[in-house]
């Protein structure tokens, strides 16, 4: 390859500094080994290691689920206080970006705080949780938040929650069975989307889902839904996954169903390390993708949705 990799990492995250050691909604480090917790909350560990890497640019988030938990209710206060922080974090550092994190099940209330994270703070898109009290991105009270995210034309990244049944499922098979519980409901929310008419009505709604949820995909094709005629008939451009890691044969999969202009780089850092450019081309060469269809999964598809509220046509707000 003539040049290094413009690489996008779409999937990280941080805790801001109010729910970090000592913050006003301090909390504890949870399952996180100590090296893990003082990452999430240390911003200069994740530029440190990301510009060693050889990473163009990060994009940061803090979900619902992180700050607030996976059930009960949320402090919009709290939220705007995020976001705030999200905006001044990727305006200090060329490297990051920030996604604004809303209670997507919040009504009209969720959509107010993401039209002021897009709007005012200018911050680069939205997080979403997949699910919260039963309800999955079809539901109604979505809507709003989903229509403020299509008319400014940024990208919502559905990131993964707890299974009700976590416990069952961690004392099953450990932590792996936590995180494939993640990806049910990572999976479910995917298919909720696409068995309703939103995508439709909503071109401009831009959905990046975890690969958590590659179950979906699987349930999508054998149920009918999204097969590989309906893929030709239909093919819902917005619709992307990221890569959670840069493992061959996941990216392969992924690009075999949705092409390589729909498959975007991420981590879930500091879960997992950044992604190098040494072993990232190795991993998509291995693949099977060509230079280009390296270069779109690496970060230009992610710098192709970040732009797109910049185009024209695009909201001006």
């Amino acid at each position: 390859m003539s040049a290094p990799l413009d690489i996008v990492d779409v999937h990280m995250h941080l805790w801001p500094p109010a729910w970090g050691p000592g913050g006003k909604y301090a909390k504890p480090a949870g399952s996180f080994a100590p090296e893990i917790y003082r990452k999430i909350t240390t911003p200069a560990a994740l530029v440190d290691e990301f510009k060693a890497a050889g990473v163009s640019l990060a994009v940061v988030t803090a979900t619902i689920e992180s700050l607030f938990g996976a059930e009960g209710p949320v402090d919009f206060a709290a939220i705007a206080e995020a976001n705030d922080w999200l905006a001044e974090l990727a305006a200090a550092e060329p490297s990051l970006a920030s996604f604004g994190v809303t209670d997507v099940f919040g009504g009209e209330q969720g959509a107010r705080e993401a039209e002021r994270a897009i709007v005012e703070l200018g911050l680069s898109g939205l997080v979403i949780d997949s699910s919260r009290g039963g309800k999955f991105l079809a539901d109604p009270s979505a809507r709003p938040t989903l229509e403020v995210a299509a008319r400014h034309r940024v990208p919502v990244f559905v990131h993964p929650v707890a299974h009700p049944n976590s416990d069952v499922l961690i004392a099953g098979a450990g932590m792996l069975g936590n995180s494939l519980g993640r990806g049910l409901m990572n999976g479910v929310a995917f298919l909720s989307i696409i068995q309703s008419s939103i995508l439709t009505e909503l071109p401009d709604l831009q959905l990046i889902f975890a690969t958590l949820g590659l179950g979906g995909i699987v349930q999508a094709a054998r149920g009918g839904i999204y097969g590989r005629a309906e893929r030709q008939q239909q093919p819902r451009p917005n619709i992307y996954f990221d890569t959670m890691g840069a493992d061959p044969a996941i990216v392969r999969t992924l690009v075999g169903f949705f092409g390589a202009e729909r498959v975007v780089a991420g981590t879930d850092w500091p879960i997992l390390p950044a992604l190098s450019q040494s072993s990232l081309a190795a991993s998509l060469a291995e693949a099977g993708l060509n230079e280009a269809e390296q270069r779109l999964v690496a970060g230009g598809n992610a710098r192709r949705l970040l732009g797109l509220r910049f185009a024209d046509g695009a909201s001006s707000g």
